[in-house]
């Protein structure tokens, strides 16, 4: 049995989910910053005087406000944290494709290859959140104070 004629397609198939996934949710974060825009706009439009205005950012609804104006990315611990998930997880794929490649033996060598490739991979996402965590500790972003803990 041939099982990279199994393989492919089915990789084929969760490619093309994932590209589908990922330009949904992008549509999605779109039309969602578009809609917390317009109501920014509006709510700031509302505002008759800047004395009117300091008095709103002096409230707690006018701070958390201005927070919801600011787009940051995750921490740098949440970061770190997905590098090594997704480290983990492409490790533990290639080690199953190169156990695969050597249990069939030599007519299945793209297994061995495709799991030399997705293990790489996992060594590399594992090395760089170990790179991640040694700067970040060293450049003290781990001692900050961080809201978003």
């Amino acid at each position: 049995m041939d099982y990279v004629a199994i393989l492919v397609p089915i990789s084929v198939f969760a490619m093309v989910g994932w590209i589908v996934y990922i330009i949904s949710s992008n549509g999605r974060r779109q039309k969602q910053l578009a809609a917390m825009t317009d109501f920014h706009a509006k709510v700031l439009d509302k505002m008759g005087s800047t004395k009117d205005f300091g008095e709103f950012l002096e409230t707690d609804g006018g701070k958390r406000f201005m927070n919801s104006l600011t787009i940051e990315g995750p921490s740098a611990k949440t970061r770190i944290v997905k590098s090594t998930e997704n480290g983990i997880v492409c490790l533990s794929v290639g080690i199953a494709f190169l156990l695969l490649g050597r249990w069939f033996g030599g007519d299945y060598y793209g297994l061995t290859i495709i799991g030399t490739i997705i293990t790489a991979c996992g060594v590399g996402f594992l090395i760089s959140c170990l790179a991640s965590y040694a700067l970040s500790k060293s450049l003290g972003l781990f001692d900050a104070a961080d809201p978003r803990k």
